[in-house]
């Protein structure tokens, strides 16, 4: 194994990011060193971290497809060769019992991936479902890695400006709408990446990312806001508004989240975006979430009223904390009230474009004069960013809830609340 490692560390100095590239791929379906090791070789180097992800996830996938097709065309003789019978046997009982499950644990586990990917061939599991859960899987493996390697090293992540924005850009689209958290995701990952931006560019260049997430939802849900201008019409002309009508719901809904912003934000402040205090609320929000899930899993209710919106505000104003998810949250309360989760993720993100709206206007009137702008090509690609993940992430969601659950997100913030406890 000592020759390996040195072998790849050769190949590491010698031919830097392809050298990463070669040994992630063969990782996958033949190669005995883990690709963790050379995404630690080449971060603790100081190569640019953007550049390393994209190609170990690319390798990844290409690896695992070339894996799944030798396993479905070469079959067991070879596997058996190639791996141990017994540890072979193991594997099969848990591609038969966990199916795609399975697949994501030995992805995200120090378990031998490259086993997985020849007996998924082999069992003939849907190759779609194959890629994405390794995808899926991967992509929080090596995240990690990389950052107990910047934690043990004691450096930062290096990354273009061009990658900053649209990691930034990105991860905003995605946490802001997902129920994992956007502030506290934000928080970790300004904790490791070397930005190119001071701290109060930062902050405004955080307004335009949240203004990405917020033309996403006008775009998304335009019918309904379109509904919402109607009544606002009546209710000025007829002097009178139902109680339970879109617009009286969203109004005393936003009501909660406005009073503790204005109560509680700036007390709040840097302290809670610490990494020990934001793995906290990871962590003690996945309870909640599987709590939800499992009191409210015969919510079935079409429609929020004004009583219920009161409460789901309330659940939103706890968002001001970060690592609190605004969307998880919203949606667990609403499930707890007897609301489906597809109806109550609707309102969540009409509620929360509110919310967005009134916190970046607050913010904008709370700048000092003369603030720096950050970049304009910066802000532009981090904005855009922001807006189309957003409006990937809504559509996804929205689709997801119709048949699944909040608990794999739940079991998410767990692991990575536990994670950075544990680390930092």
């Amino acid at each position: 194994m000592n020759g390996f490692l040195e072998f790849g560390r050769s190949i590491v100095e010698t031919y830097g990011y392809a050298g990463i590239f070669w040994l992630t791929l063969t990782e996958q379906f033949i190669q005995p060193l883990p690709a963790d090791i050379f995404i630690a070789m080449g971060t603790a180097a100081g190569l640019e971290f953007n550049t390393i992800l994209w190609q170990t996830l690319v390798a990844a996938f290409v690896g695992s497809i070339v894996g799944y097709y030798l396993g479905k065309y070469l079959g067991l003789p070879v596997i058996h060769f190639l791996f141990s019978k017994k540890t072979v046997a193991k594997g099969e009982k848990l591609m038969e019992k966990y199916g795609v499950w399975a697949v994501v644990v030995a992805a995200l586990t120090p378990i031998p991936f490259k086993i997985f990917t020849w007996l998924a061939g082999m069992l003939r599991m849907d190759v779609k479902k194959f890629t994405i859960a390794v995808l899926l899987a991967r992509i929080p493996r090596y995240l990690i890695t990389a950052t107990a390697t910047l934690w043990i090293t004691k450096t930062k992540f290096y990354a273009s400006t061009e990658a900053s924005a649209i990691i930034l850009g990105a991860l905003q689209g995605v946490s802001e709408f997902l129920p994992i958290s956007s502030s506290g995701h934000l928080a970790v990952m300004e904790h490791f990446l070397v930005l190119p931006v001071s701290q109060a560019e930062l902050e405004l260049f955080d307004i335009f990312l949240h203004g990405g997430s917020l033309l996403a939802i006008v775009i998304y849900f335009w019918k309904d806001w379109v509904d919402l201008f109607h009544q606002c019409i009546q209710c000025i002309v007829k002097r009178s508004l139902s109680r339970n009508s879109l617009l009286s719901t969203l109004f005393w809904g936003t009501v909660p989240v406005i009073i503790a912003g204005l109560m509680f934000a700036s007390a709040i402040g840097d302290e809670f975006r610490q990494l020990k205090y934001v793995a906290t609320a990871f962590t003690a929000i996945s309870f909640y979430f599987l709590y939800a899930e499992w009191k409210g899993a015969k919510a079935s209710g079409e429609h929020v009223n004004l009583k219920q919106a009161l409460t789901i505000g309330a659940a939103q104003a706890l968002a001001i904390i970060p690592g609190v998810s605004r969307a998880g949250t919203t949606i667990s309360t609403g499930l707890l009230l007897g609301i489906k989760r597809e109806t109550a993720a609707r309102f969540s993100f009409m509620l929360g474009g509110i919310a967005i709206l009134a916190a970046n206007v607050y913010a904008i009137l709370s700048l000092n004069n003369g603030a720096s702008m950050p970049d304009l090509k910066f802000t532009l690609i981090g904005a855009t960013t922001s807006f189309l993940v957003s409006l990937a992430s809504i559509s996804w969601l929205l689709k997801y809830l119709r048949k699944n659950t909040l608990r794999p997100f739940a079991v998410y913030l767990m692991v990575v609340g536990g994670l950075i406890l544990l680390l930092f």
